[in-house]
């Protein structure tokens, strides 16, 4: 048998055994299956809905704030002033999570903690329910999707193969979703991954029939996964590959052009939120973490998962001509080799290759009960009985379990009195409209108690500067002096630190008491201490000799002789002053004077989609080293300019891009619901 043609007829597969429509007794099995399903996953995490958590120790601020304080930043290229001295609101994070946020709490009339909370029950209830139909539909068995649905809804599978901490059974039953969503982060990547089961149904479904019908939900479930989170993006093309590989061969030209042309259409409607820059940005991001990069160590990873890929792909047939369980076999093989990999070998070829651990544990879940459901079938009824017994009693133990564990971590708290809160408001009262730097937790909160403009805050992941990335690192690790100096450099009026004895969640600064003596100290409670950063002015905008301006990228977190001479000019009492206003988000307004040899530094980030002029002549803005703004008036005397933010051509066409997409979707639905002569 040759690897090219398995010894298998891969026909376009019919759903199921038996293909067509749904008799009235499976309908019946599948509703009292789901709301079973959706019963047992909404009582554990009940008390999502009823009062605040407020886990500091995650990024659940970062979501709300942005929720909070988008406003109309959805529909048109808004400029987001509150983290990484300025970046475009796109740069932010994928949207859905956050505009679900928002449109729960207007709609709900709640706080936008509680609505966010509430969006994580409902994602935690909807992934084992859009798995048991994807599964139901596929292989009309209904008991075996159930069960498949069941185990992905309480139990761990990835601890017993590449465990978050050291190995033991007991983790097995760990409620492990559950703890990802509600106490850490993960909320905007389980939504995606809830949604790919419904994206990989109606991509079955367009692939084997063919129509506008399959093809319109099928381009808007993987346009939703990639508005949810980046991780949904690789998550369809992964099932994608999958499913071009269980379809008949001579199909694979067709298949391969309706799959490319529904993920094409499906990234045209999110473009805005994905422009090619977020992705070089992504990638940036990515490599300056410890073996974070793609290196040669990486093609060697792609190679070992390919070598796997062929086994499985050679020996698949022998084991099944189910296209469903050869479906399942191959997601599973796929989703699990990327944490394995990285766990077992260090490599990896995809960024964060360790939560892929999400992905893992619903293709094997998928994989363990269709797996076994053929001896299942085969055993003598006894045995059939007894086996179904055992799984009702583990899960009514499970369910009891995870009820009680979420109990204990679904404590009502009271966000208001907590440290993040407590500094965030003292900022906003004795320090409005200047920059902070502020720390770990408290960065990740601090936006969704006030609108305080920040130095960082944003997540590392997608991180539009690089420099300044570096930025923080120097401040957070090297000597006070290096620290110093890259603060004035970036506009920084006060830098907060948390102390060992902090109540902030992850206390980043590996030498806290640095600015001890050094800086005055404006502010202290619970061993977190808010200094003043020496600055001649508050403003963002300064007069200085264009000499002066830092012409490059530093080298190392180290490297500051470059700043410090910008800094020196900063504070040059002999340069004319520059009065610096914000007039919205996507506007400033500097007043000075500056004479011929004399640049204007604009303390916040480089991005093309920044113009300038005064009077009526346009200015040229430029990029310094250190990735902030700056331009040369050509002034003798007063000068005014305007700096106004229309996102660039890039993220305007890609708006664009999206307006005709949407168009084209509301045009095809139209014209498909008009009755034909």
């Amino acid at each position: 048998m040759r690897l090219s043609e398995p010894a298998v007829d891969r026909s376009a597969p019919a759903l199921g055994r038996s293909g067509g429509a749904l008799t009235r007794r499976e309908l019946s099995l599948g509703l009292l299956a789901a709301v079973a399903l959706v019963w047992i996953n909404a009582y554990i995490c009940r008390d999502l809905w009823s009062h605040p958590t407020a886990y500091m120790n995650s990024m659940h601020g970062f979501w709300i704030a942005l929720a909070s304080r988008a406003g109309d930043s959805w529909f048109h290229p808004v400029w987001w002033p509150y983290w990484d001295m300025g970046i475009p609101f796109e740069f932010t994070y994928a949207p859905l999570v956050p505009a679900l946020t928002a449109a729960w709490a207007s709609l709900g009339r709640v706080s936008d903690s509680l609505a966010f909370q509430s969006v994580t029950g409902v994602v935690y209830c909807l992934g084992p329910l859009s798995l048991f139909a994807m599964a139901w539909v596929l292989t009309r068995a209904p008991g075996a999707s159930f069960l498949a649905a069941l185990f992905y809804s309480l139990t761990a599978i990835t601890n017993l193969i590449v465990p978050d901490d050291r190995f033991s059974l007991a983790h097995f039953w760990d409620a492990r979703r559950f703890y990802l969503l509600t106490v850490w982060d993960d909320t905007p990547h389980a939504a995606a991954l809830a949604l790919l089961p419904f994206a990989i149904l109606f991509l079955v479904l367009s692939l084997r029939e063919r129509r506008f019908r399959y093809y319109i939900p099928a381009t808007l479930a993987i346009a939703l996964m990639a508005a949810a989170s980046q991780f949904g993006i690789i998550d369809i093309m992964l099932a994608a590959l999958c499913l071009l590989f269980v379809f008949r061969r001579h199909d694979y030209g067709r298949n391969i052009a309706v799959t490319l042309g529904l993920g094409a259409f499906a990234y045209a409607l999110v473009a805005p939120f994905l422009p090619p820059s977020l992705w070089s940005a992504i990638a940036q991001a990515s490599g300056t973490q410890p073996g974070g990069g793609f290196s040669l160590g990486s093609i060697t990873g792609i190679a070992v998962v390919a070598l796997g890929w062929a086994l499985v792909w050679r020996y698949l047939p022998r084991w099944t001509t189910d296209w469903t369980l050869q479906f399942f076999a191959l997601f599973a093989y796929l989703t699990a080799s990327i944490p394995i990999l990285f766990a077992w070998m260090n490599r990896q070829f995809l960024p964060q290759p360790g939560r892929y651990k999400f992905e893992m544990e619903l293709a094997l879940s998928l994989l363990v009960v269709f797996g076994l459901r053929s001896w299942f079938l085969r055993a003598p009824r006894s045995l059939q009985v007894t086996s179904i017994a055992l799984v009702v009693a583990f899960a009514g133990e499970q369910i009891v379990s995870h009820r009680k564990f979420a109990k204990i971590v679904l404590q009502p708290r009271d966000e208001t009195e907590t440290i993040e809160a407590r500094t965030t408001r003292w900022i906003a009262q004795n320090l409005p409209g200047a920059r902070v730097m502020l720390p770990g937790s408290i960065a990740q909160w601090a936006d969704d108690f006030a609108p305080i403009p920040q130095f960082s805050g944003s997540s590392w992941s997608q991180a539009a500067s690089q420099v300044q990335q570096r930025g923080l690192a120097a401040i957070l690790n090297s000597g006070p002096r290096q620290a110093l100096a890259w603060l004035q450099a970036y506009g920084v009026s006060a830098v907060a630190t948390s102390g060992p004895k902090s109540q902030e969640a992850w206390k980043p600064f590996s030498q806290p008491a640095k600015f001890e003596g050094l800086l005055p100290v404006l502010w202290r409670a619970d061993d977190v201490t808010i200094y003043q950063v020496p600055r001649r002015s508050n403003s963002l905008a300064h007069v200085v000799p264009a000499g002066s301006i830092v012409k490059s990228a530093p080298r190392s977190t180290d490297d500051v002789s470059a700043i410090e001479a910008y800094v020196k000019a900063l504070d040059d009492p002999s340069a004319p002053a520059a009065e610096f206003q914000w007039q919205g988000r996507n506007r400033i307004l500097i007043r000075t004077s500056a004479a011929a040899g004399q640049a204007i530094s604009v303390q916040v980030s480089y991005h093309p989609g920044w113009h300038a002029h005064s009077g009526k002549r346009p200015l040229s803005v430029k990029a310094d080293g250190l990735g902030l703004l700056w331009l040369e008036p050509d002034c003798n005397g007063s000068c005014d300019v305007q700096l106004d933010y229309d996102g660039g051509w890039e993220l305007r066409l890609c708006r664009y891009l999206s307006y005709a997409a949407l168009l084209l979707l509301a045009g095809v639905v139209v014209l498909r619901a008009m009755p034909r002569r």
